[in-house]
């Protein structure tokens, strides 16, 4: 199985019927939306349930590569959250390549200060978060719970962070969308960073303040604070961001952090590529769910709830 499988199982994945497209997920009220930019996609979509269980807000970012997407689309994992008792927040973030990167990860901080800013202002009590995406999303999501720099640059509340959580995550930088164009100039209408030749190590070089896994380093420097707890799920299968690069992270993550900060829910079923586990992974009931029941089960712990 390889791009062939993928592309022919993504028709099929997105076709496929959410549980709560027929079941009632707790919730009575539309969702909000609360814009923060001029951009048609600079807008978080908050959905709430009836009865909020868990104070922790949910927010997440959506994939598609960076080429496609928006916030409305996460409305299957807001159905899941919802039902479990936690608010969630779709944060929207502008497209490639008429918005080169990284335009979205400036959008993924201003969102959530957005949507903070507007949970304050209607007396919603926000005592933490919880980052979280799909494929690039999940890029998002880590490079604003382990950007350091970043999370300065943005003035981000770091002391609202509980944890990160991950649906086949893009942890390595050098896979956003590099390998498969032939020249540096294709790269460059999506990049908007310096960088100097043409070859593969000066985009890396060039993507190294964007890359999780090379981020996460600064957790090891001494006086650091420790990185907060991570949560992925991945396919063993994966074609479009490598299983063994999330592996490699949550490695490190605990050899930073101390076991048990970083957990990795294998999903080990070559059918189960990336396409497939990021449309459909929030499909299913958490009962029916093991990703689901387990992903659960970690933020209950994690938050103490």
């Amino acid at each position: 199985m390889g791009f062939a499988y993928e592309m022919a199982s993504t028709p099929a994945a997105y076709a496929r019927k959410a549980f709560y497209d027929a079941n009632d997920p707790g919730r009575s009220t539309p969702p909000v939306v609360i814009p923060f930019g001029t951009d048609r996609l600079q807008h978080c979509v908050l959905w709430e349930p009836d009865q909020v269980r868990h104070q922790t807000l949910v927010f997440w970012f959506h994939g598609g590569g960076y080429l496609v997407g928006t916030p409305e689309s996460m409305i299957d994992a807001a159905n899941v959250y919802n039902s479990q008792g936690y608010r969630f927040c779709s944060v929207g973030f502008r497209l490639m390549p008429f918005h080169r990167f990284p335009a979205q990860a400036s959008d993924a901080f201003l969102g959530i200060r957005a949507a903070l800013a507007w949970m304050a202002a209607n007396g919603r009590d926000v005592p933490g978060i919880v980052v979280g995406g799909s494929s690039c999303g999940g890029h998002l999501a880590c490079l604003v719970g382990y950007g350091r720099g970043l999370q300065q640059t943005y003035d981000f509340p770091t002391e609202l962070l509980r944890g990160v959580v991950s649906c086949a995550a893009v942890v390595d930088a050098d896979d956003m969308l590099l390998r498969p164009f032939p020249s540096n100039a294709v790269w460059q209408r999506y990049i908007d960073l310096p960088a100097r030749g043409t070859g593969m190590r000066a985009r890396h070089q060039a993507l190294l303040p964007w890359s999780p896994i090379a981020l996460v380093e600064s957790f090891a420097q001494p006086g650091a604070p420790a990185p907060v707890p991570f949560f992925a799920v991945h396919g063993i299968a994966d074609q479009m961001s490598p299983y063994a690069h999330e592996a490699a992270f949550v490695d490190r993550l605990n050899q930073i952090g101390g076991d048990g900060t970083a957990y990795l829910h294998t999903i080990d079923d070559r059918r189960w590529q990336h396409m497939r586990l990021t449309v459909t992974m929030h499909k299913d009931r958490v009962e029916d769910s093991p990703a689901l029941t387990e992903l659960f089960a970690w933020l209950n712990e994690t938050l103490g709830t």
